[in-house]
């Protein structure tokens, strides 16, 4: 099947050591071990290939802890050890093999081999290894911890300032605080390591604190409130300190969009409804909560914000644009106008969804009439199959999704897209269309839908998509 699922490098590591859980393949690490063993006792042709065949799949952290734990109590020769690491991870072409022998090479300490491990960790696919390598394999590993930090930006950022988060080096304190908590998956994951090893509280309380700290602080601060997947800002023992120093700040600095959305987020966070009583303990206290909101709402609708919103909307760069189109949102600015001229410009982009968000009945007909005349629809109506639409190649698929998601609510508009989607190789747009025809009454579907939709009942290629053709058959003619 075309447009799969593909996983980012590192991201199927970084995920599996993050709430996943890797497993533990006992006999799969048992089998590694012995075959390290034996290829340390002999370092033969079949040893050697029996070696290799153990350890080249991708399903790495499923069986390496128990391995490593297996070759100590087998205590195979270390010079030996570290030789069969080295020739995996710098001659195997299957990237389980380089993991594994990157692991090798940090049980039996790096030497000289440092700069392979450093090479290799600069590519997300192997910084995992390389980190854990570093920590097990040098005596004093944060330089280089941090020097990998600093080259990569995605799973591999997360997994190397996780490991520093005890540092007491100033300068890499520092780094995590202006720099090293941003990564291209979730700041979430590393806001609160910034937060506490960084110092933010410390750094906000100096009267100087220059523009690069301030906007570093608002972003770390609006992770904290997001929460998710690591410690969140309820976690923060001196969160309420912080607060109450970035909005001293913010009180005659805030400048930025980026401000703006920090404000926001605190003031959203302000008026949750549960948890103040065990948050009062940290400082949390109603008479504080309530200065916080007053200060937050002063600087939230300071009539300086309308113009630069105006601008941002003008930006031709993606995150000024975005950030601008997030704040005429809080302000209640409609911006509609603004993401038809984003479709025209591009209609496979990502305007259909923010457009269709501020769509009444007129404007529901002004976008459809959009999709009939900028969306390539005959390429798209090829018929049904089972495929994921993923990546590039379907864009035009993707791209007609937010319009069939919205016509649910858009009682007989656009009927003639509903059945573009039905005939769409893509499962999610059929799926789409079905349920659009599951929320209009029968009066409202299109001419053929429903000869159409007894099709799919019967022959639509995905099983779950069969199903729903049937039960809205059924619910609706029987």
């Amino acid at each position: 099947m075309s447009g799969g699922i593909r996983w980012a490098a590192g991201a199927l590591d970084g995920v599996l050591g993050h709430g996943l859980g890797g497993g533990q393949s006992a006999a799969k690490a048992i089998a590694a071990a012995e075959a390290f063993a034996s290829a340390c006792d002999r370092q033969s042709g079949p040893n050697l290939r029996e070696l290799y065949t153990v350890v080249c799949d991708d399903g790495v952290l499923d069986f390496i802890d128990p391995m490593v734990e297996r070759l100590a109590e087998l205590r195979p020769d270390m010079t030996a050890l570290h030789t069969l690491g080295r020739w995996l991870a710098t001659t195997a072409s299957d990237r389980g093999a380089v993991k594994v022998g990157i692991a090798i090479l940090g049980v039996t300490g790096l030497g000289r081999d440092v700069g392979v491990v450093r090479a290799l960790g600069a590519h997300e696919e192997f910084t995992l290894y390389a980190a854990v390598a570093m920590t097990n394999g040098l005596a004093e590993p944060e330089s280089e911890l941090w020097a990998l930090a600093s080259a990569v930006d995605g799973w591999g950022r997360i997994h190397c300032v996780e490991r520093l988060r005890n540092t007491k080096d100033p300068a890499i304190r520092s780094w995590i605080l202006r720099q090293g908590f941003r990564n291209s998956i979730m700041d979430e994951y590393l806001a609160f390591i910034a937060a506490t090893t960084g110092g933010l509280l410390d750094a906000l309380l100096t009267e100087d604190v220059d523009r690069e700290l301030l906007t570093a602080a608002g972003e770390i601060l609006q992770a904290l409130v997001s929460g998710g997947p690591a410690e969140d800002l309820d976690d923060y023992v001196s969160g309420a300190d912080a607060v109450e120093a970035f909005l001293h700040h913010m009180n005659t600095r805030a400048e930025t969009l980026v401000d703006l959305h920090t404000v926001g987020e605190i003031r959203s966070f302000l008026s949750r409804k549960d948890g103040w009583e065990s948050r009062s303990a940290k400082g949390w206290t109603a008479t504080r909560r309530e200065t916080f909101e007053d200060r937050c709402d002063e600087i939230l609708w300071r009539e300086v914000w309308r113009d630069r919103i105006t601008v941002g909307l003008l930006s031709d760069d993606q995150t000024e644009f975005w950030q601008a189109e997030r704040a005429a949102q809080m302000w209640g600015i409609d911006t509609f106008h603004v993401h038809v001229e984003k479709i025209r410009e591009d209609p496979l982009g990502s305007g259909w969804f923010q457009a269709w968000r501020q769509a009444d009945g007129e404007r529901a007909e002004q976008l459809v009439a959009l999709a009939r005349d900028l969306l390539p629809l005959k390429e798209i109506a090829t018929g049904a199959a089972d495929e994921l639409g993923l990546g590039s190649d379907w864009a035009p698929h993707s791209a007609l999704d937010w319009t069939l998601q919205a016509l649910r609510d858009h009682v007989g508009v656009g009927g003639d897209l509903v059945l573009v989607g039905l005939d769409s190789p893509v499962t999610r747009n059929r799926n789409m269309s079905l349920q659009v025809l599951r929320d209009w009454p029968s009066w409202a579907w299109p001419a053929d839908a429903r000869v159409v939709v007894a099709n799919l009942a019967s022959s639509d290629p995905n099983e779950d998509a069969r199903e729903s053709a049937a039960e809205i058959l059924s619910d609706r003619f029987d």
